[in-house]
């Protein structure tokens, strides 16, 4: 079973600050402190079956950046929920990917002293094209960016280094570029995780590292040792990536996709299949599909 396709909306109803509007109307605060600062978090859910999949756990790793930012979220989880739910059924969706956005608010001074309450927006990301599997890769050097991430729980509004470095890897023919460490180890994608197989050893790293803790990468390690795989949370080394029997990446927008790169061997990627089959098993099961 293969990821079903987000919908894409012509003219979706988003919310901004309590009002639902047409995409097209929308407008955000010129103060918002997302627009001056990238001062804000968001996360990227997906609705299948016209059901969001695991909201409460996008929550919890979105509260705990707010805490690191000092920033008060504006409304209780039930109701962010809700309001997301709303957001599906008022644009009448079956399967997409949520965009929930939280800022600092609209600053009437410096950041730093700002009172007032915080902003929240939800809206719609853009579907990626059908994907040709396996998707390549390419290794860069993280120096080479400012990727500013404070802490790896942190989902960020500033995606300026991840920007750059897509865009990099796109020029070369990648879909997706995947950070190596000053130290040589291999942390994580732009916007994606990275996992290895080894023989029957799922390997990625651990986000001690400094990687995002992505929802989709936790429901893959949930899922590893019922299909009877070794799991190994340690540093892999850029000079051993061409030693692996498999690879690929993953994120709520593609699930599990395969991927290659210049000089790794042929794959018939049966793990990785089975993972990215198990995945949206689970996902289909939870949110009421087949």
């Amino acid at each position: 079973m293969s990821p079903r396709r987000p919908t894409a909306l012509q003219d979706p109803i988003v919310y901004i600050n309590g009002e639902w509007v047409r995409l097209n109307e929308a407008t955000v605060p010129f103060m918002d402190s997302g627009f001056w600062y990238g001062d804000g978090l968001f996360e990227t859910l997906r609705a299948a079956n016209g059901t969001i999949f695991r909201p409460y756990k996008h929550l919890a790793r979105m509260r705990e950046g707010m805490k690191v930012l000092k920033i008060d979220f504006p409304l209780p989880d039930n109701q962010v929920v809700a309001l997301m739910e709303e957001a599906v059924e008022l644009n009448n969706l079956r399967d997409t990917l949520l965009r929930l956005m939280c800022t600092r608010g609209t600053l009437e001074n410096v950041p730093w002293k700002h009172q007032g309450p915080s902003n929240l927006y939800i809206g719609f990301r853009f579907a990626d094209a059908e994907l040709t599997l396996p998707v390549k890769v390419v290794y860069i050097k993280e120096d080479n960016y400012p990727i500013g991430r404070m802490v790896p729980a942190l989902k960020s509004m500033t995606y300026l280094g991840n920007m750059l470095a897509i865009g990099d890897a796109v020029a070369q023919g990648a879909y997706e570029p995947v950070f190596v460490n000053r130290d040589g180890l291999v942390t994580e994608c732009a916007i994606r995780n990275i996992f290895f197989v080894q023989g029957s050893t799922l390997r990625t790293a651990d986000v001690s590292l400094g990687i995002l803790p992505g929802v989709t990468r936790d429901l893959i390690l949930e899922l590893a040792n019922d299909l009877g795989l070794e799991v190994d949370i340690s540093p892999v080394r850029a000079d051993e990536v061409n030693r692996m029997d498999e690879a690929f990446i993953s994120s709520t927008g593609i699930g599990v996709c395969p991927c290659t790169w210049d000089g790794f061997h042929d794959s018939d990627y049966a793990i990785t299949y089975r993972l990215r089959e198990a995945v949206e098993t689970l996902v289909q099961r939870e949110t009421g599909g087949s």
